[in-house]
């Protein structure tokens, strides 16, 4: 038995763990003592992903869809099959009739990200998907307007902070996105200790909430209004920070005009919050000597998800908050992310826009919301190929049925995937890939959202099982047997695969590491497998050096970020329907939709959660049936009368509701219904600016359809 080092790459915490290996095969895995961030900590998804890694559900052969059914070819006939039929649509249609999705655990690789985009320039496409406009496109949109590059994001600075406003976001369960900080919880509780405050503000009572701080409940999809009302209190009582926006902002003059409009009282009505708590919290976020506020999906995922970022990020920096020890961290990482790719040009977004909705790329993808029209709508250069990669959007996108008469009209479909998951049962095409213990892997994407920066080099800890591949060697198959060059152009295509033959991905990464980590950065990162803790940014670095903006300055107020001002005041006085609001929850065993299929991750039985009180007034009882319908769809869940759960509000878990055609038997098997059904699709339910869908904030009709089933 050997015992190898590694981290997890199920999240951005990217816990330390320890594989026990027995030869060739994986006997377990459990968390790392030794990690220099993590110190013994990982949560049951990444100590039980052995059993995912070892199922049997998994696709160990290349599979090609014949006479109607999946069946085993050999590589060589799966890639040449794929790649003429990719060639043969581009061809015929154009190279806009072929598109790529890329899915969230894509993220998680430095390898997947590079490939995919060299794919996409490779097939001449504008139609390029990514799970970040269903989770976090805003966040990147705002980001490169206010502080100039996408990539930008600040990060808490947990450890020696005062003060914590967390908003939509659940740690206990999920430790947190956007910012790569395991023990979450542990560093939270450690602020009251030193005598802060943390303040949780969510519709739900939720995990966090029952274990550390303060719970603040708010209307779903009003956090733009509640922190517009933070700012006026701040600038309305002389809070601001003078000194930074003189020396550091510009546009503090039109955001103080718009944020008289959202005094405490005006919002009091649509978000529930008594405005003598609003300005509590403002009072104290400006007065507390270091203060941060956390966003994350459940407000990314409303309405007004851009403006409610770029009211955190004001916040910050008016209070004196941005770049600043407690408060929120510009970190430069392992690998100045920003600035590389502004050197290289990756941060230019192309000019073009979509075909349906006339939408801008954000990180170069377009919004997956419209990628059913973009395949159903007639015309020239309608998608009528679509490769995916580590990705779900059948489950993922918002409405799946119409996703799904897409998915099946393609006259190809190719997965790069671990399983037959719920889009790769309608494909033409599934080619098995590794996944994140069989392969090398640097935690690139996320070096710049570490509080405590630090880098870590792993590599793969058992071999592949069977005739699986890493989607890089997929990509580049594809590509050369279709003949289309890697990147581009044939320049590119040779400087890659040259890499690749002297050594693999890695001497693709290795330029990046060296400013760092010297001429050999793998060895030296190999010397600390742990681990190895870096210096930090010194506060206010980022302000005065390393801001990307033409003005130099953290833009307060892009007339782009605030067009929808108008239109969110006048939701501060429409009159309430009674109907409830859609929220979505995580669950601590279970992580979107891939996770499912692991047998010793066994999450609650899906269900629709509502408050006592608006249980009583429905006549709904624990375990009856209840259908929940709004504009786009309906779906059926048992309920659970939850007092943790806010008048008003409905909550209900992602990720569930497998399609009984894929080879997940296990998450099949537990049942339910895939909430995002309720969830508009195409240009008119989406954000103008991010290309954001809405899961949050749905207005729902809650109807009791039978009583508990319990007696079957």
């Amino acid at each position: 038995m050997a015992t190898r080092v590694t981290y997890c790459r199920i999240c951005e915490a990217g816990c330390g763990l320890l594989a026990e290996v027995e030869g060739e095969r994986l006997v377990s895995l459990r968390p790392d003592p030794d990690h220099v961030v993590s110190r013994g900590f990982a949560c049951a998804k990444g100590t039980r992903f052995a059993a995912l890694h070892a199922s049997a559900e998994r696709v160990s052969a290349p599979l090609v869809r014949r006479g109607g059914r999946l069946e085993p070819a050999s590589w060589e006939h799966a890639i040449a099959d794929a790649a003429s039929a990719i060639a043969r649509v581009r061809r015929e249609h154009g190279p806009h009739s072929v598109a790529v999705y890329m899915g969230n655990p894509g993220a998680f690789s430095f390898t997947t990200p590079l490939f995919t985009q060299a794919l996409v320039r490779a097939l001449g496409t504008r139609n390029f998907f990514t799970a970040s406009s269903l989770d976090c496109n805003n966040k990147f949109a705002v980001s490169a307007r206010m502080l100039g590059s996408p990539m930008t994001h600040p990060v808490p600075d947990l450890d020696r902070a005062r003060f914590a406003l967390l908003i939509g976001t659940n740690p206990a369960v999920s430790q947190s996105s956007f910012v790569h900080a395991p023990r979450m919880i542990e560093r939270l509780t450690e602020i009251e200790r030193r005598g802060g405050r943390v303040v949780v503000v969510d519709p739900r009572r939720t995990e966090t909430a029952r274990r550390v701080g303060e719970h603040l409940p708010i209307v779903p999809d009003t956090d733009a209004a509640f922190l517009l009302a933070l700012l006026h209190v701040v600038f309305d009582e002389g809070l601001e920070d003078r000194a930074a926006l003189r020396d550091h902002a510009a546009g503090a003059e039109p955001l103080r005009a718009l944020v008289r409009r959202f005094s405490p009282e005006r919002v009091e009505g649509a978000t529930g919050v008594a405005p003598a708590r609003i300005r509590d919290i403002a009072r104290a976020f400006a007065g507390s000597g270091g203060a941060f506020c956390h966003v994350s999906t459940g407000v990314n995922h409303g309405t007004f998800g851009s403006i409610a970022y770029a009211a955190k990020l004001a916040l910050e920096l008016c209070t004196g908050n941005l770049d600043r020890v407690g408060g929120a961290l510009v970190p430069r990482g392992a690998v100045d992310i920003a600035r590389v790719a502004k050197l290289l040009g990756f941060d230019r977004e192309p000019r073009f826009t979509s075909r349906i909705g006339g939408f801008s790329p954000v990180m170069g993808a377009l919004p997956t919301g419209i990628l059913a029209d973009e395949i159903l709508e007639p015309g020239p250069e309608r998608v009528r190929a679509l490769i995916v990669v580590a990705g779900n959007p059948l489950l993922s996108a918002p409405d799946g049925d119409r996703v799904k008469r897409a998915l099946t009209s393609l006259d190809a479909l190719v997965c790069l995937e671990l399983f037959v998951s719920d889009t790769a049962a309608h494909a033409t095409h599934v080619l098995p890939c590794t996944d994140f213990l069989e392969r090398d892997d640097f935690p690139l994407a996320f070096s710049q959202m570490q509080p405590v920066p630090f880098a870590q080099w792993t590599d793969a800890v058992v071999p592949p099982t069977g005739e699986r591949r890493p989607e890089w060697e997929i990509i580049a198959d594809l590509c050369r047997e279709a003949r289309l060059p890697l990147g581009g152009n044939r320049l590119t295509d040779a400087v890659i695969r040259g890499a690749l033959r002297a050594g693999g991905p890695r001497r693709l990464l290795a330029p990046l590491l060296v400013p760092r980590f010297g001429l050999r950065p793998l060895r030296a990162l190999r010397a600390h497998p742990h681990g190895l803790t870096l210096d930090e940014s010194p506060a206010g670095d980022f302000l005065k050096r390393r801001i990307g903006t033409p003005s130099g300055k953290v833009e307060l107020f892009p007339s782009d970020v605030w067009a929808r001002a108008p239109e969110l005041e006048r939701t501060l006085d429409a009159p309430g329907g009674g109907a409830l609001r859609l929220i979505t929850k995580r669950e601590a065993l279970g992580h979107n939709s891939w996770m499912h299929g692991n047998p010793r991750l066994t999450p609650h039985a899906h269900a629709a959660f509502l408050s006592p009180a608006d249980a009583g007034r429905l006549g709904v009882a624990d375990g009856d049936w209840v259908r929940l319908t709004t504009a786009t769809g309906s779906i059926e869940l048992p309920a659970v009368v939850d007092a943790d759960v806010s008048p008003g509000v409905v909550a209900v878990p992602h990720g569930f509701g497998h399609d009984p055609e894929s080879g997940w038997r296990v998450a099949v098997a537990r049942g339910g219904a895939n909430v995002n059904l309720l969830a508009p699709s195409g240009p008119r339910g989406l954000d103008p600016l991010s290309g954001m869908c809405q899961f949050v904030g749905l207005e729902v009709t809650l109807e009791r359809v039978a009583r508990a089933r319990a007696a079957e």
